[in-house]
């Protein structure tokens, strides 16, 4: 430890001078500047709030109104399809009703005229008929002979054999007619099926709801069932598969798949027994095939043109 109490004799003077090590520096202070930070004059957290939830609002009305509007133009556009659809059915049943009632007028003007050219072919036969017949019996019985009489009953024989080949032109010619106009009306027919199942298919969606639900309720047995449909109408059946199941009691689960070969508005269902086609395409082939199976117009018979009043 060291000594901090000294005797005289201990002390000893020393020359020159002494420079004792202090235990602490005193060096001057240092100045430091002060910084004076900007005072912050800008919205505050309040009204950066206030701010997003009045940007929040008037998107949200801005959203409602584009969605208004794109419905009204959708609604618009469904309506105008369906005005146009329903004016072109017109205008071409309108067509067809024209083209029918020209051809049975022609019909009409035809058989008219090959009915009094048959009258008058057959009364003049039977009148040369009876007229050589006349002569002939009484120039054989005056002669003795029937050569006259024969000769008389071959030249009506010739005359009424004519009359039937005339008649039977006339009726053929007739149905000529009858079998080009019916073939055009039954195209047109085809032809505006095609296009407002068409414009409907493409329109409205019910088409699509309601060709599933028919053709669900075709399956047999309960079950799981594949629903394939066009990729347009993937998220409309997809949102009513509940609806679907509802509505048809023995099915227990539907698995809807993607069809490129399915046209907008139609589906093909798939079961474990089977599928059932229930396309746009098949249903107008099937369409078709009915109205060109339809009796064609009623052909009227050589003995009908002879004898009208029969």
């Amino acid at each position: 430890m060291a000594q901090s109490v000294f005797r005289a004799n201990q002390i000893t003077a020393k020359e020159g001078e002494v420079m004792l090590k202090l235990t602490k520096e005193f060096a001057p202070p240092v100045e430091v500047e002060e910084v004076v930070e900007p005072e912050y004059t800008g919205p505050t957290a309040d009204d950066l709030r206030r701010e997003a939830e009045a940007f929040k609002k008037s998107w949200e009305e801005e959203k409602a109104r584009m969605l208004a509007d794109a419905q009204a133009q959708a609604d618009q556009i469904v309506k105008n399809a369906e005005e146009a659809a329903f004016e072109q059915v017109k205008r071409q049943s309108d067509q067809a009703a024209i083209i029918r009632n020209s051809a049975q007028e022609e019909v009409k003007t035809i058989l008219e005229k090959a009915k009094a050219e048959a009258a008058e072919i057959i009364a003049k036969a039977h009148a040369q008929e009876a007229d050589i017949t006349s002569q002939a019996e009484k120039a054989g019985y005056n002669s003795g002979s029937e050569s006259g009489y024969t000769a008389g009953k071959a030249e009506a024989d010739r005359l009424v054999a004519e009359m039937h080949t005339i008649i039977d032109a006339v009726l053929q010619r007739r149905q000529e007619i009858l079998d080009g106009t019916e073939q055009q009306i039954v195209d047109l027919v085809i032809l505006m099926t095609r296009k407002v199942v068409k414009i409907m298919s493409d329109s409205q969606k019910s088409v699509i709801l309601s060709n599933v639900v028919q053709a669900l309720k075709k399956v047999k047995g309960r079950g799981d069932v594949t629903l394939r449909v066009n990729l347009a109408d993937i998220k409309l059946t997809t949102e009513h598969t509940q609806d679907f199941i509802r509505e048809v009691e023995n099915i227990q689960n539907i698995h809807i798949v993607e069809d490129s070969s399915v046209e907008k508005g139609g589906c093909i269902v798939e079961t474990d027994f089977g599928a059932i086609d229930a396309r746009i395409s098949s249903q107008l082939g099937e369409l078709e095939t009915q109205i060109l199976n339809i009796a064609p117009i009623k052909t009227v018979s050589k003995a009908e043109v002879i004898n009208p009043d029969a």
